[in-house]
């Protein structure tokens, strides 16, 4: 499979099996007062802080999505913190999923995200300073949303079938408002006919270094659909988030 790549920043890592982690379904609450459902999982062999990361799914689905793939389990045998949450009216969490305004309203879904930072820093097990986000489609909006508001104090992310007018949105800004660095954009050339691809280019364009961009050759896959037609990714996102997180 040809893979479209610009590069900046990169390393080869080898593909380790996953350690036992203790694995926990956990919950915490918005500023809004809507109550997350999220899976926890934590190295067992880690002593003092660690880095973490931060799963999103895309619309309509739920933190399945992300704990069921390789790369969830993959982050944990690298000594680091996954977390997964359901986006309010997704999953066990609460609120409404108004898909009208739930992909653009700043005072939605990132208020979820907001959340999710908060509890792993009260947990007491998390380096604050090392945190990154992988998201797909809303959570792939979220993740650049998030690096380019100090106020959330992301270190790095993977935005994986993005979409530029919604980060806008989602940040209350216009579009080229926006500085953000360290994120690593992901489409296949197909999804949504070609628009998706087109996204992530305006994205990485719009992104300063350290930055990578892979449009996926020969797939129409949309978010993690993609690791479908190219299993490998996921091992090079772990390598992006090792090297810059």
């Amino acid at each position: 499979m040809f893979i479209h790549c610009k590069i900046l920043i990169g390393v080869l890592l080898m593909w380790a099996p996953a350690a036992t982690a203790a694995e926990q379904p956990v919950s915490f609450t918005t500023d809004d007062g809507i109550r997350i459902t999220a899976v926890l999982s934590l190295p067992t062999n880690s002593a003092g802080k660690s880095p973490a990361v931060i799963f999103i799914h895309q619309g309509g689905s739920d933190k399945s999505e992300w704990t069921k793939q390789p790369l969830f389990k993959a982050v944990v045998s690298e000594d680091l913190i996954a977390l997964a949450y359901d986006v309010r009216g997704h999953g066990g969490s609460g609120g409404k999923a108004d898909f009208s305004t739930l992909f653009d309203d700043p005072k939605q879904a990132p208020l979820d995200l907001r959340a999710a930072i908060a509890f792993l820093v009260t947990t007491g097990k998390v380096d604050e300073s090392r945190i990154a986000i992988v998201g797909a489609s809303i959570g792939s909006n979220l993740a650049v949303m998030a690096m380019g508001k100090p106020e959330f104090g992301v270190k790095t992310a993977v935005a994986m079938s993005g979409k530029t007018s919604a980060v806008y949105n989602l940040a209350g800004v216009k579009n080229g408002e926006l500085s953000y660095a360290s994120v690593y954009h992901i489409a296949s050339v197909e999804e949504q006919n070609g628009l998706r691809a087109k996204w992530a280019e305006e994205l990485f364009e719009q992104t300063a270094s350290p930055r990578k961009i892979e449009i996926i050759e020969g797939s129409n896959g949309h978010g993690v659909s993609i690791f479908n037609d190219d299993p490998s990714l996921a091992r090079r996102i772990l390598s992006w988030l090792k090297e810059t997180l």
